[in-house]
């Protein structure tokens, strides 16, 4: 054994006396369990953990042989580097770099970021129920929040403005005669002829029939 695995034992010796002691020696469904989990040295070439663990162990080791090789990425470029299995000589390069894309995709290249979901025509199809196919043109049709609340403030106002110069001229407009009136802003040959009084009777019945 080497080093390494000689420190695993020794580290898991507590474990190893529970499970190769306590419960691979009993008999029933507690024995076939430790028997499944025992924890020892290698014997006559046979390890005593299941072949299961086994090749799990050797898919472990295999992956540590390519991600952790002593050559670097460039130097594995040239035919000088780690070539026994050379369409892996990029992983310890871009297998960190795809796990960092693959965090930062979560985070910068979500649906939110790349495009306001309520700009979507599916975001309006579902507004409606789904059912009904709606024109891309309906985009076209849509209003601004935005533009809703800010022409609705500058609407209020200016119909605040507009009643203050309103009442300033019909105040004008009350204190000015008939004529005055009718003539202000008519055309210059507009000539004009003040009508009449017209006296309406108390009963205007008796007014018809003379």
């Amino acid at each position: 054994m080497n080093p390494i695995q000689k420190l695993w034992l020794r580290a898991l010796s507590p474990l190893a006396y529970v499970i190769n002691e306590k419960l691979a020696k009993r008999s029933g469904l507690v024995g076939r369990i430790g028997k499944f989990f025992m924890i020892g040295p290698r014997e006559f070439g046979v390890h005593p953990m299941t072949k299961a663990f086994l090749y799990a162990n050797r898919r472990y080791l295999f992956g540590l042989g390519i991600a952790l090789h002593k050559y670097s990425f460039f130097k594995s470029l040239t035919q000088n580097g780690f070539h026994v299995i050379r369409p892996m000589k990029h992983f310890a390069f871009m297998g960190p770099a795809l796990a960092l894309f693959a965090l930062l995709r979560f985070v910068y290249f979500g649906p939110d970021n790349i495009v306001y979901e309520p700009d979507r025509l599916t975001y309006l199809s579902r507004r409606v129920g789904g059912r009904i196919a709606l024109p891309t043109s309906t985009l076209n049709q849509r209003t601004s929040a935005h533009y809703i609340e800010i022409n609705a403030i500058y609407s209020a106002e200016m119909v605040k403005r507009y009643h203050k110069i309103h009442r300033g001229i019909i105040e004008e407009r009350n204190r000015q005669t008939d004529e005055v009136k009718k003539t202000r802003f008519a055309d210059p040959s507009y000539k004009y002829e003040a009508m009449k009084p017209v006296q309406i009777p108390a009963n205007p019945l008796s007014w018809t029939q003379q």
